[in-house]
């Protein structure tokens, strides 16, 4: 049949740790208490430039970093050193025909480099080129952290360390350039493209681009967010470790905390007139999903679980190993819904259906499967969270769907 009968949630974006749901970088915990580790400045800046900037001698700032056993190095082109260097050209690919921004010249004379560094091996962790613009913007158009430090929060803690210069320099509003693998990490911290933005920080980047100020590189998109306000820098993020102890529910405990039942391992079903449930028949060999493809690999379902990240997200779904690129993670599970079944439901929260190509073609031919729905009958799948701006997770449909034709009808 060319209409797709079921659902499965893969991956798109490749592996991260935890799997699916994050919740922001991870950080190390805190080290004892050594005293604040003064930021040091150092590098050497085009003889037209101004005088440094950036105010990283800000205690509030040291204080935040040296618990963790951090420092902040700032200056010009030499700041952080070569390490600094190719950490920045590594992260960046487009930058190997332009070295302005990271030999800080021509449009970036003005600008400065900021390295997190271990404040004891001096290692280079995390690095970025900062530029204070006209109309109160702190614009971040290079910013990296080191391949074998990523996942331990580093990138969190320079931006909050950024956030906090920019809040001290009296700044509104923090610009990026995110490449497709960071825009993730940049949603986390809270910043957005253009089109989720709130409307200050959508003015002042239309307002920098229309008057050719704000840099985006190839294969980057702009995001912003107003600089948090306030006496003191914004926190760090939580720690990994601490992450890891909340609480997770494997999927009886989460049916059971939720009130549902779990069908994950019998499948969809239709309720017939009389109430009984009508389970779909077997799949086809040909239609099973691993079946699609010889290399596909499904995540184990004890290996999922549902956690609750916080107020603001609410309950999420995690997995306890790294996933791999295009693995199938999930499937949608549920009572199977008609169009007019659906429009009857009093609570459509969880309920997902096809696009709306797939479900022409499913009316066309006959097909009253349009929507799976998990409130009371489903499976872990239901904790999965939408994410628009830089989804990690993308809805599969098996078989792969073909257009109706002649040859195909």
């Amino acid at each position: 049949s060319p209409l797709p009968p079921r659902m499965a949630a893969a991956t798109m974006c490749g592996a991260g740790p935890a799997g699916s749901a994050r919740l922001g970088e991870d950080l190390p915990p805190p080290g004892p208490d050594v005293g604040p580790t003064p930021p040091r400045r150092s590098g050497r800046r085009p003889a037209s430039s101004p005088a440094l900037q950036l105010p990283c001698d800000d205690a509030a700032i040291a204080a935040l970093l040296s618990p963790r056993k951090l420092a902040l190095d700032c200056g010009g082109a030499s700041a952080g050193g070569v390490e600094a260097t190719k950490l920045l050209k590594a992260s960046f690919g487009s930058l190997s025909d332009n070295r302005a921004a990271l030999d800080l010249t021509g449009p970036f004379k003005d600008a400065e480099r900021a390295v997190l560094l271990d404040s004891e091996t001096r290692h280079v962790l995390a690095a970025a080129v900062v530029h204070v613009r006209a109309g109160s913007v702190l614009e971040v158009p290079l910013f990296a952290t080191a391949k074998k430090f990523r996942g331990q929060g580093f990138g969190s803690a320079l931006y909050a360390a950024l956030a906090g210069l920019g809040r001290r320099l009296g700044l509104q509003t923090l610009v990026v350039s995110a490449t497709d693998e960071s825009r993730a990490f940049w949603v986390r911290q809270g910043l957005h493209a253009k089109t989720f933005c709130g409307a200050a920080e959508k003015s002042a980047m239309s307002s920098l681009e229309q008057r050719g100020l704000v840099t985006s590189f190839q294969n980057t998109t702009l995001m912003a967010a107003p600089i948090p306000q306030g006496l003191e820098p914004p926190p760090l993020a939580l720690d990994q470790r601490d992450r890891d102890r909340l609480p997770g529910l494997k999927a009886r405990a989460a049916a059971s905390t939720h009130c549902y039942e779990d069908i994950n391992d019998k499948g969809s079903f239709w309720v017939a007139a009389d109430g009984s449930r009508q389970w779909r028949a077997p799949y086809p060999a040909d239609e099973m999903l691993t079946g699609v493809d010889p290399n596909v690999k499904w995540v184990p379902y004890k290996e999922l679980e549902a956690f609750f990240a916080g107020p603001t997200r609410g309950w999420g779904l995690r997995c306890t190993r790294d996933i791999k690129d295009t693995e199938f993670v999930v499937e949608i599970v549920g009572r199977c819904l008609s169009f007019e079944e659906y429009e009857q439901l009093e609570d459509k929260t969880y309920a997902v259906g096809f696009p709306e190509n797939i479900s022409e073609a499913k009316r066309a031919a006959g097909d009253r499967l349009q929507y799976i729905d998990p409130k009371t009958e489903g499976g872990l799948w239901r904790f999965i969270n939408d994410s628009e701006e830089a989804p990690n997770l993308r809805l599969v449909y098996i078989p792969r769907f073909e257009k109706p034709s002649a040859k195909n009808p």
